[in-house]
């Protein structure tokens, strides 16, 4: 049982063609509801990962969550060479769940030094790689054996999206597409070598499980599961189609905290 790792699912908004940002960084594509599915899918989940891009550039605390919330939930940040900053909100604002931080620069003194600025009772961080290259695998093996972290809802950004992707570490695949096109920017699923999967036999097996209009009538939320041969997840029980709940739960959304 030592391979098990954590059910891992991407959720990601994007425009209809594909994109998370536009070429200036513009990224305000959600709709009210589009927020209330992600903090109810926080809610559900143990832990939501982000990778270190996301975090400096967004700067989101992660906290916001719906009921029926788990017992635990962890903020897992994936950071090969450490360069978030101790100012970052998700730092400083306060909060009780824990953050994870998942590196591969292997300078314990540069560590120790991170610690120091930070909440070191709220704070953890592991050197999973070398050379600022992260063993994802290894990390999310990590995660469930040391944490008991049974579920991760993955929030991007584009480049870990298809690192996990790549190593094939993803269960599902959550998409809200949205009714715009910014024609250049980053993808939600990005290879910065621009190679990518060069023919469909080498990316992911795709089962479309739910495809649901969003209550606010323009956008289209996908959810699909990949299909795997090996036996290293076990499965979770999260609902694939909520939009039938989202103008309820909105209620308790309107404010948005990232």
């Amino acid at each position: 049982m030592e391979d098990i790792k954590p059910y891992t699912i991407i959720f990601s908004t994007a425009t209809l063609d594909g994109k998370i940002a536009s070429s200036t960084g513009y990224s305000t594509l959600s709709c009210i509801y589009d927020f209330t599915r992600l903090y109810y899918l926080r809610g559900v989940v143990d832990a939501v990962m982000v990778g270190a891009n996301t975090i400096l550039k967004d700067n989101p605390t992660l906290r916001k969550r719906l009921k029926p919330v788990s017992k635990q939930y962890y903020r897992i940040i994936i950071d090969g060479r450490l360069r978030i900053k101790p100012s970052l909100r998700i730092f400083t604002e306060k909060s009780s769940s824990k953050i994870i931080v998942i590196t591969a620069v292997n300078d314990r003194l540069r560590i120790m030094k991170f610690l120091e600025k930070v909440p070191t009772n709220l704070v953890d961080v592991h050197i999973v790689g070398h050379d600022g290259v992260i063993d994802l695998r290894k990390a999310l093996s990590l995660l469930w054996s040391k944490y008991g972290i049974k579920s991760i809802l993955v929030e991007g950004g584009g480049y870990l999206n298809y690192k996990l992707i790549e190593n094939r570490l993803v269960d599902e695949i959550r998409v809200t597409i949205t009714p715009y096109v910014f024609g250049a920017g980053i993808g939600f699923i990005r290879d910065p070598s621009n190679r990518g999967f060069t023919t469909i036999k080498d990316g992911p097996t795709l089962d479309l499980v739910c495809f649901e209009k969003c209550p606010c009538g323009k956008c289209i939320h996908l959810v699909y599961k990949v299909i795997k041969s090996d036996e290293t997840t076990l499965p979770v029980n999260i609902p694939s189609c909520i939009s039938d709940k989202l103008i309820e739960m909105s209620k308790y959304s309107k404010t948005y905290i990232y």
